[in-house]
């Protein structure tokens, strides 16, 4: 039988036996989050940013980074200026975007009141029209005689010339109608995009977790 002391040193032995192992293992991923951790982020900050990053679209930017960064244990390795960049940029074309559906909104109501007067206007002119013919013995504009003629003529140009403005205002509305729906569309889509890139990195995550907890458990069973 070995003694109290004995079976103490023996286990000491083992623990140190079993540590060792496990730091010969880890050492490679010890020495790179070193690396990572000593690296100042000032030095990140002051590598020039891809031209992509600077002038390309929020499209081209994540497809970047999807084809240029690397993956590490599961972990996509993105510079810090890159990430603040890309960060800021999609804040940017939200705020844009924001700001030119209020722009265009405001030009709809712009327009939209601007028709509605013309409406009047011409609902005006219309009332005028009836009464002019209803008198149209008494053909005098604002005390001056004038043919019943050149009065129709006159009447009616104002008509036309009202109409196609109207028309004009219309095709303006529906254009930017349609702007304001396929720049709310894009909004939708740049958002839908940023959720999914959400959820794919929160799912990657906790796989990552779970994966790390799994190597946890077999080391200690080890």
């Amino acid at each position: 039988m070995y003694s109290k002391n004995a079976v103490n040193r023996i286990g000491i032995i083992i623990i140190k036996t079993c540590f060792m192992k496990l730091l010969k293992n880890s050492f490679p991923f010890l020495a790179l989050l070193s690396i990572l951790i000593i690296t100042p982020v000032s030095e990140v900050r002051a590598q020039t940013l891809p031209e992509v990053l600077e002038e390309g679209t929020l499209s081209e930017q994540y497809e970047y980074l999807h084809e240029r960064t690397n993956i590490y244990n599961n972990f996509r390795a993105i510079r810090e200026d890159m990430f603040r960049k890309i960060r800021r940029n999609s804040i940017d074309s939200l705020n844009s975007a924001y700001a030119e559906i209020r722009q265009l909104n405001q030009q709809i109501a712009k327009q939209q009141s601007g028709i509605d007067s013309l409406n009047a206007l011409q609902e005006t002119t219309a009332s005028e029209r009836d009464t002019a013919i209803r008198d149209r013995d008494s053909l005098f504009l604002l005390g001056i005689p004038m043919t019943k003629t050149f009065y129709n003529v006159l009447l009616w140009s104002i008509i036309i010339g009202l109409a196609i403005v109207l028309l004009v205002i219309v095709v303006l509305f529906k254009r930017a109608h349609l702007i304001a729906g396929q720049k709310t569309r894009e909004m939708k889509e740049l958002q839908d995009e940023f959720d999914e890139y959400r959820k794919t990195s929160r799912e990657r995550f906790e796989q990552q977790s779970i994966d790390h907890f799994n190597e946890v458990k077999r080391l200690r069973g080890i």
